[in-house]
């Protein structure tokens, strides 16, 4: 009989302990809507279909850092255990005087030629996530999604010529798109640095798979997350996060 009381109370206190664990914990919404104003970073290359040459983000077109938005829903259904799900629209379009002679989809650019190189993604990512650690101001995760991502790119070059009877514009463009689901897993963290606060907090995570033959995507964030009180409505809780994002992606 002893020994059954002294179980009875250990698994009190261990109940005790664990509703206060969770109580004390900052980060203690069931549900978050995070809005993102980020930097997106990108780099990588676009093959042809069949092998029909490349080009390269980077390197022959200098694509720079530009500024874009998404969206993030976030339920964590269990202590550990989250469901999340994210949009990410982007657009980005530049124009460069090219430095070598670029065959892609059939089309060829000749050095010096002004090409004006835009590219659309949209993608769509739902995933689960395991926080293998939590404590009051930080916890540790890993976060496995699927990136439903489609990638248009074109290229379009448009030549002025000029002779004896008079001028008229040749126009040079080749298109590419993709749709591909593109599994990814990878560490996620959140940390809270105010001490007593869960108003703010840094976050960031770093996901990506090789498809060896067939390429590689890799992306990353880390961000400032800010907790925003609109009328007071806290179900879900709403965050604005301004943070940073490298994505390659290469495909072909």
């Amino acid at each position: 009989m002893r020994t059954a009381h002294v179980w009875t109370f250990a698994l009190v206190v261990c109940l005790g302990a664990s509703a206060t664990l969770a109580q004390e914990e900052l980060d203690n919404s069931k549900s978050k809507l995070q809005l993102h104003a980020w930097v997106s970073l990108p780099s990588g290359y676009f093959n042809g279909k069949g092998g029909d040459g490349y080009f390269d983000i980077q390197r022959d077109f200098g694509f720079g850092n530009y500024a874009t938005f998404s969206g993030k829903w976030d339920w964590r259904f269990k202590r550990k255990h989250h469901l999340v799900f994210s949009a990410n629209p982007v657009v980005s379009s530049r124009t460069t005087t090219i430095s070598r002679t670029i065959d892609w989809q059939g089309q060829t650019f000749g050095v010096g030629a002004s090409v004006v190189s835009t590219i659309r993604s949209l993608v769509f990512t739902p995933g689960y996530q395991w926080d293998f650690l939590r404590r009051r101001s930080i916890w540790l995760g890993l976060l496995v999604n699927l990136n439903l991502a489609y990638t248009d790119a074109r290229l379009n070059a448009t030549a002025k010529l000029t002779g004896s009877s008079g001028s008229a514009s040749a126009t040079t463009q080749a298109d590419g798109s993709l749709f591909a689901p593109l599994p990814a897993l990878g560490p996620t963290f959140r940390w809270y640095p105010i001490p007593n606060s869960g108003r703010f907090c840094l976050e960031g995570a770093l996901t990506g798979m090789s498809f060896f033959g067939y390429g590689n995507f890799v992306s990353g964030n880390a961000a400032l997350a800010f907790l925003l009180d609109i009328t007071g409505v806290r179900a879900p809780d709403i965050w604005w996060a301004a943070d940073s994002r490298s994505t390659d992606r290469r495909t072909t």
